[in-house]
């Protein structure tokens, strides 16, 4: 919905970051989509569910793991691998990864000589910004929807999933001295899965949250989760990341690409809540488990911030949620495709679709003339590199788009006939039937 007054240009403290890696444009279909209490059908087997983070106060979890109900109306869906990693090694913008502190407390080297701060003074100086979410005004019974939030502005802006509040438009915000608050929801986004609130002021000794960067993170770095797992406020849980480049799907379907997971101990009622860096700094949103028992199974999966980070600005500006869009399908050129078309030790991305709505025809970017299906994707555009950075596989792409905004341009290095190209594309905003489950709201 839209807001009175002028926004800020940025609702973000600090610089944006470099490079944002995000979502792939591609969707997919809904797995599930089952009232509470009853199951979707049969999961397909050696499948896991993965189940939207909700809680409905203290409840037990019941026999409900598998169907992805534990007290609310999550959607069960099914986690698949994307590409394989790629070594990322690069430093992260301005901080250090986490190391775990030694034995009795105090910081810890890290690679480069330098220092971190140990686990409790992240908690001390973030958690404070760590707020409860529950549908409805203050001081009603809630009707069973709790989650997560945090706080990104001084004037009141803070950050929760949409599956937490679904449709409400007023929400209650609690933070860690008890102080209670009616949220105005300023907008929402089904496809990555965020809501935007506003409340009116922020208690004494409350810091926004730094928003940070999954640039440079690589399997290993140490994370911390900050949330209200079964309406337990403020439960700190610590530990690494586990993988990157995961895909999951959001609420309305649409598949959601460079998804980070963690073994960080993540219940129902952590949803929306951040997951945090060792330096304190925002890197993505708390918003699935994949569990066969219903709780924590060690599998954790936070959007990244910066797939959110475009979309967030776009609702405080218009309360409308926006998506950079490129309009391409792609097919990672595999040392097998290289070598089928001689290509060498060429790796990049094969375009083998363009949509004609797109930004992508409109620059004349070009499809294989092959079947999506064929072996080898003939005669079509390959992209080596996109903003300068190897394009190794689809998600390196969409990670470069979806953290940018519309209207923002994209370069792009295609190999074309054996000669590379540069092309400069204007990105636009992603039509509402792109990727999404039949009957899906965007």
């Amino acid at each position: 919905m839209p807001r009175t007054g002028p926004p800020p240009e940025s609702p973000y403290p600090g610089p944006a970051p470099q490079r944002g890696r995000a979502t792939a444009e591609a969707g997919g279909r809904n797995a599930a989509g089952a009232a509470p209490g009853r199951t979707s059908g049969r999961l397909r087997a050696g499948a896991v569910a993965l189940v939207a983070g909700l809680a409905g106060g203290l409840l037990a979890l019941g026999g409900a793991g598998l169907s992805g109900n534990l007290g609310g109306e999550g959607d069960t869906v099914i986690v698949r691998d994307a590409l394989p990693l790629q070594d990322r090694v690069a430093a992260r913008d301005g901080g250090r990864p986490f190391v775990a502190p030694p034995a009795g407390g105090g910081p810890s080297p890290d690679a480069d000589g330098g220092s971190v701060p140990p686990i409790q003074d992240v908690v001390a100086r973030t958690a404070p910004a760590v707020v409860k979410v529950i549908t409805g005004p203050p001081g009603a019974d809630p009707d069973g929807r709790l989650g997560s939030g945090f706080v990104i502005s001084a004037d009141g802006l803070v950050l929760s999933n949409a599956h937490v509040i679904e449709d409400a438009s007023r929400v209650s915000v609690t933070f860690d001295d008890g102080t209670e608050m009616e949220g105005e929801v300023l907008g929402r986004d089904a496809s990555t899965d965020l809501a935007v609130i506003r409340v009116g002021g922020l208690p004494a000794g409350v810091r926004p949250l730094d928003l940070g960067s999954t640039d440079g993170l690589v399997v290993g770095d140490g994370v911390i989760a900050i949330g209200n797992p079964f309406g337990l406020e403020r439960t700190a849980t610590a530990g690494i990341i586990s993988a990157l480049k995961r895909i999951i799907r959001a609420p309305n379907g649409f598949e959601i690409q460079n998804v980070i997971q963690t073994d960080a101990a993540i219940n129902r009622g952590n949803s929306g809540g951040p997951l945090l860096d060792g330096a304190g700094r925002v890197i993505g949103i708390n918003s699935q488990i994949a569990t066969g028992s219903g709780g924590n199974d060690g599998i954790s999966f936070a959007v990244p911030i910066d797939t959110v980070r475009p979309v967030v600005n776009a609702i405080v500006r218009s309360g409308e949620a926006e998506h950079a869009w490129l309009g391409v399908t792609g097919r990672q050129v595999t040392p097998a495709i290289a070598d089928a078309l001689g290509l060498g030790d060429t790796r990049g991305v094969a375009v083998v679709a363009v949509d004609e709505r797109g930004p992508a025809g409109d620059a004349g970017l070009t499809p294989a003339g092959t079947p999506l299906e064929a072996d080898v994707p003939l005669g079509g555009d390959i992209i080596v590199r996109v903003e300068g950075l190897p394009a190794n596989d689809m998600a390196d792409v969409s990670r470069e788009v979806s953290s940018r905004a519309v209207g923002d341009p994209l370069t792009l290095t295609v190999l074309r006939d054996g000669v590379r190209r540069t092309l400069t594309i204007t990105l636009a905003d992603r039509p509402g039937d792109v990727g999404l489950a039949p009957g899906a709201r965007p």
